[in-house]
């Protein structure tokens, strides 16, 4: 009987694989979304047909040289407001915000998660205090919420007081982080996951004294005490997800990958997935993922079930639910790490691949989509959802597998920003650019 039941299981997943893979995913670049900033590691939210920009990168791969690699010069010093219906394009310089907000709003890599009109932000690495005598690179330490229609609208009729008022903020070191990602749970509780922490001018020169990078090694978890006026994290409600573990074996010590939205067995509940990221001690990809749950006491799995292959950097993403068979589907756009089973093959990819979870079997399988991306693009770009279509979760814009229709190419939604190459690695031969390129993704299911 145990020899039919796996038998059985290997049949379903056999079906289950065959079906997914005669899905298909199509990008061609949009006539329609055009005259965008070109940026890489932005912020994004959005409001009906505007879209929200701050923060990125104006310049191309950071590369590993011994000379600056996040000049301020290259740092996008605006906040964008994009019309999607009009394609006009407003922005204010980020020097009207704030004192303490004015900087970090051009880092890099900051985290950041929507929750209505409300857009969390977190973090970010970039230049503090540049051009004046005390200047250094930092990881900043600042979290804030956006109130996007207003800012949005201050942006439009170029109201500096509205501008200014439009963010509230709160200093702490537990939001302190670059190169992960953050969400808000239903549980109420926001979890920072991973990244690290780097302080000094990011090259190749690491003398002792001149740079400091820690790694969180854990999900910062921690509620939100919130007036119109003012945010601050909840006295006692610091929670952390970790296994423990040194520096040097833990699988926490992670940055730039995915964190996505997954839903869990049976459709009901929502947790957060990892999948990648860099670097273990021995300066390889993580490839097994990471599941997360919330609840009064927040817990992980590792899955050492499942070795991720590719995509493994932070990428532009997608997520499906399939309902009736109970799988979730992450799709990764290209991005950096192309067959990451063999030692050094770190370079961009153009592949599409999907990560297909089942959750009443646990097996995850990889599906890899008959066509490739158009160039060596999405590492630090995003996804953002067409408007019209079929959700399961539209707080997390997890799509509905099985509301899609069969047969017919369906605009699913958008690519934008990131880094582009021509080739799959990066050097002075083969300089890379950020994108200002928005590509339309069609799915076939």
């Amino acid at each position: 009987m145990k020899n039919v039941h796996k038998l059985i299981v290997l049949l379903a997943l056999f079906f289950s694989l065959n079906a997914y893979s005669q899905t298909g995913f199509t990008i061609k670049p949009s006539q329609n979304l055009k005259n965008l900033p070109a940026l890489q590691s932005f912020v994004f939210g959005q409001s009906g047909q505007y879209w929200l920009l701050i923060g990125g990168r104006t310049n191309g791969f950071h590369g590993f040289s011994n000379y600056q690699d996040f000049p301020f010069k290259k740092a996008n010093k605006f906040v964008y407001v994009y019309n999607t219906a009009t394609n006009k394009l407003d922005s204010m310089a980020t020097a009207f915000l704030p004192e303490i907000l004015k900087e970090q709003y051009t880092s890099s890599n900051m985290q950041h998660f929507q929750v209505g009109n409300y857009l969390y932000i977190s973090g970010g690495y970039g230049e503090f205090h540049a051009k004046r005598p005390d200047s250094t690179y930092k990881t900043y330490s600042t979290l804030s919420r956006v109130n996007i229609a207003q800012i949005i609208n201050a942006v439009l009729t170029k109201n500096i007081i509205k501008f200014r008022t439009s963010v509230v903020y709160a200093k702490d070191n537990l939001t302190a982080s670059t190169g992960g990602e953050m969400y808000k749970l239903p549980d109420g509780k926001f979890y920072l996951v991973l990244g690290h922490r780097f302080d000094g001018t990011y090259s190749a020169d690491t003398t002792a004294g001149k740079t400091r990078q820690t790694y969180l090694d854990s999900v910062h978890v921690f509620k939100l005490t919130e007036t119109p006026s003012s945010i601050a994290i909840t006295p006692g409600s610091r929670q952390y997800i970790s296994d423990n573990l040194s520096d040097n074996t833990t699988q926490f010590r992670r940055r730039d990958l995915l964190v996505v939205p997954a839903i869990q067995r049976g459709g009901q509940g929502i947790g957060l997935t990892v999948y990648g990221g860099v670097f273990t001690t021995n300066v390889l990809p993580f490839r097994n993922p990471i599941y997360l749950k919330g609840g009064a006491i927040p817990n992980y799995q590792l899955d050492k079930t499942y070795i991720q292959t590719s995509n493994i950097y932070a990428t532009a993403n997608v997520e499906m639910y399939d309902a009736i068979n109970d799988v979730m589907l992450t799709t990764a756009f290209g991005g950096i790490g192309n067959d990451t089973t063999k030692k050094g093959r770190d370079a961009f990819t153009q592949k599409i691949m999907t990560i297909s979870k089942n959750n009443r079997t646990n097996a995850t399988t990889e599906i890899v989509n008959p066509s490739s991306l158009p160039t060596f693009m999405g590492a630090e770009g995003i996804f953002v959802s067409a408007p019209n279509v079929p959700m399961h979760n539209a707080q997390y814009e997890v799509i509905s597998y099985n509301r899609l229709p069969t047969g017919t190419p369906t605009l699913i939604g958008y690519i934008y920003g990131g880094i582009v190459s021509n080739l799959p690695t990066w050097g002075s031969s083969n300089p890379t650019i950020p994108s200002r390129m928005v590509y339309e993704v069609y799915f076939t299911k």
